[in-house]
């Protein structure tokens, strides 16, 4: 055996001398190795111009030269961005990314006089039917005046009359050009047709350039009357904007008309238009010495007069709406001479039709109503009387009719009958309600059915009738609601008795954890209501003292972030009722804050939450609207929770545990001003 290992290690000895050098020479570099000396040395041989990204190893790395020799690069490192990401700034509303205009603005040019008298005629015949009306006035002085726009007046220091129309101009490229696609510039002498104009504006392009009035001197000028109006469109503006200076240079003549007409004829090289895409805008001239009473007969004649979109020049006041009568009276009878005639083309198409006749709707262009799926979704239909209404809601059988109800089945009854008599003559005289049915369908609107006895009087027999009436739905409107924000203090006031001082001390820390440990923008009031038997604030023996120290435990504890429980003590009287304390108590807090102050009416059992808080925010608006949610009111425990259902931490919503009480007001937000103007 040892002659064989002898053997062996003859064999291999250089290969044995060289794996003892190598570990030999490993013992000796590890120590190195560790503290980078020799990574040291070699960075400092290599160039710095030589270094780059790659590291690769080759099998002849060592040898001096070597392309392919191992370099460390460790300049310009972390490596950063060379571009910062920029933040896409949304706008506030989404019109305004995708940039979509409001169709017509009508600027008016008055006077500080004028605008009190025919301003106001002009606002209210016109500012219901267009997108914005705008006054622009001279306003030399520091006077003010007793009248307030929904659109607004803008008055100009600058009294040279002949620069009013290039002031009006910049003012309205400056705030309003993003916003419109036309502009129909006009003086306060002036009625407008304001539903015929805007139906022409919407019928035209929004990509052409439009520069139309009427009332032109003689056929070879190309400006317009500004009397008779001036119609722009967005790109024509645009085009002005930038000309206005030399607009102003140029303004040599005494007519407004020549002045602007050079102005927008020299920035767009395009002259006036009567016509625009087969619209015509066209006026009528009254005479000097017109009269209402003695001219409007004459008037009623002349087809230019029923076809014109503007009137001038109009001194009066009256006379603005004397006019506006006659033309939405016309209005009305052409409205219904087209729904007559689009009537009948329904009944004639109907034959066409699957269906037939009988696929025709009542009333004819009206929606056939709701179709239940299922019996959930059934319409019903309440019954009533002359003096009551049966199973109104779910939670009602009888009700006495009154209020708006009332006047509302009294006028159908009322038209009914004229209908009766008109069609059947005047024999027929009514003499009471038998049976009444109604019925809101929300897609088609309210459907009545009503029978009636009448007596004849040629027989002297009762005769019943019944008759089906249908109330459309009208156009939906929007109605603008002032912008709010949940950047708004709530001031919670919490009237506290003595009974409830418990739950009262549990809301406070309930408060404390939702509001004050957030730095959530809110103030706490208690309303101490001490009853004449209990003993009274200042003694040791002070009923709401628990609740006092706690209010100034939790004051102390976030004093820096600002937040605070304050309270007001009121004695209550002896005998008193409800509603009455409730009135005094909010009586008494308002003048403690400020007039534009949020105040939250709560209750001590209440859970609060921070979503009820921002919804108080958003749907209580000053001057506008009040906020009274309808609380989830918990049954009685020992109804609810059992041993097989105990009691969660926090309120559940399900109908097995409790239900929206509609008859509990106790919760209300309203702004302190609202509650004392008496809105």
């Amino acid at each position: 055996m040892l002659s064989f290992i002898s053997t062996l290690c003859r064999q291999n000895k250089y290969f044995l001398v060289g794996l003892c050098f190598g570990i030999f020479v490993s013992f000796i570099l590890t120590p190195m190795l560790e503290n980078g000396c020799l990574f040291n040395e070699i960075s400092q041989k290599i160039p710095r111009d030589h270094l780059s990204h790659s590291r690769t190893l080759n099998s002849d790395s060592n040898k001096p030269g070597d392309e392919y020799e191992p370099r460390i690069n460790i300049a310009g490192k972390p490596k950063k961005a060379q571009k910062t990401p920029n933040l896409l700034n949304r706008p506030r509303y989404y019109s305004t990314e995708l940039g979509i205009r409001e169709k017509l603005f009508i600027s008016i040019l008055s006077s500080q006089h004028d605008v009190s008298i025919r301003g106001v005629a002009l606002n209210k015949t016109i500012a219901h039917l267009v997108d914005k009306v705008m006054f622009f006035i001279d306003a030399p002085g520091t006077r003010k005046l007793n009248i307030s726009m929904p659109g607004g007046i803008v008055g100009f220091t600058d009294t040279r009359q002949i620069l009013k129309p290039f002031h009006m101009l910049k003012y309205i490229t400056d705030n309003y050009l993003d916003e419109f696609d036309f502009f129909f510039l006009i003086k306060d002498t002036t009625y407008i047709k304001a539903h015929r104009l805007y139906e022409v504006v919407q019928g035209i392009s929004v990509s052409e350039d439009v520069h139309a009035g009427n009332g032109k001197k003689d056929e070879h000028t190309s400006y317009c009357s500004l009397d008779a109006g001036l119609l722009l469109s967005n790109s024509v503006m645009r085009k002005v904007m930038p000309s206005l200076d030399w607009c102003v240079k140029n303004a040599f003549s005494d007519s407004d008309d020549d002045n602007l007409g050079r102005c927008i004829l020299h920035a767009t090289s395009i002259p006036c238009q009567d016509s625009v895409q087969g619209n015509t805008l066209s006026s009528y001239m009254l005479e000097k010495d017109f009269s209402m009473e003695d001219g409007m007969q004459k008037l009623i004649t002349d087809n230019k007069f029923d076809s014109a979109l503007t009137v001038y020049p109009i001194k009066e006041q009256n006379t603005f709406y004397r006019l506006h009568a006659y033309f939405s009276k016309v209005a009305l009878v052409h409205n219904k001479q087209d729904i007559a005639v689009l009537r009948n083309s329904l009944v004639n198409m109907s034959t066409l039709t699957p269906g037939g006749k009988t696929s025709v709707s009542w009333p004819i262009g009206n929606p056939p109503g709701n179709i239940a799926s299922s019996r959930f979704d059934v319409v019903r239909w309440d019954y009533f009387t002359e003096t009551e209404i049966y199973l109104q809601s779910d939670f009602s059988t009888v009700k006495k009719l009154e209020g708006a109800d009332k006047a509302d089945i009294q006028y159908i009854v009322n038209a009914t009958v004229k209908k009766v008599e008109a069609d059947w003559g005047a024999h027929l005289q009514y003499r009471r309600l038998i049976n009444g049915y109604r019925r809101f369908d929300p897609s088609r609107g309210m459907d009545y059915r009503l029978d009636l006895a009448f007596r004849d009087t040629t027989t002297g027999r009762e005769v019943h009738k019944r008759l089906e009436i249908c109330k459309p739905l009208g156009r939906v409107e929007v109605v603008p609601m002032p912008y709010v924000t949940e950047n708004v203090r709530v001031n919670l006031v919490l009237p506290v008795e003595a009974e409830y001082k418990t739950e009262t001390i549990t809301f406070m820390e309930n408060y404390a954890k939702i509001c004050m440990e957030k730095r959530d923008k809110t103030f706490l009031m208690l309303v101490l209501l001490y009853d004449p038997s209990l003993p009274g604030k200042g003694t040791k023996d002070d009923v709401f003292l628990p609740v006092k120290e706690m209010a100034l435990s939790l004051s102390d504890r976030f004093k820096k972030d600002g937040s605070k429980i304050a309270w007001v003590s009121i004695k209550i009287p002896s005998s008193y009722n409800e509603p009455s304390l409730e009135f005094a108590v909010s009586d008494l807090v308002v003048r403690k804050f400020s007039p534009e102050s949020l105040i939250l009416m709560c209750k001590s059992n209440m859970n609060l939450r921070q979503d009820y808080l921002n919804r108080v925010r958003m749907n209580t608006i000053s001057g506008w609207q009040v906020f009274s949610p309808i609380p989830f009111t918990e049954y009685h425990p020992d109804i609810v929770y059992g041993t097989t259902n105990p009691h969660s931490k926090e309120l559940e919503i399900d109908k097995t545990i409790g239900h929206f009480d509609s008859r509990d007001f106790s919760h209300i937000a309203f702004h302190a001003h609202d509650y004392t103007a008496g809105y």
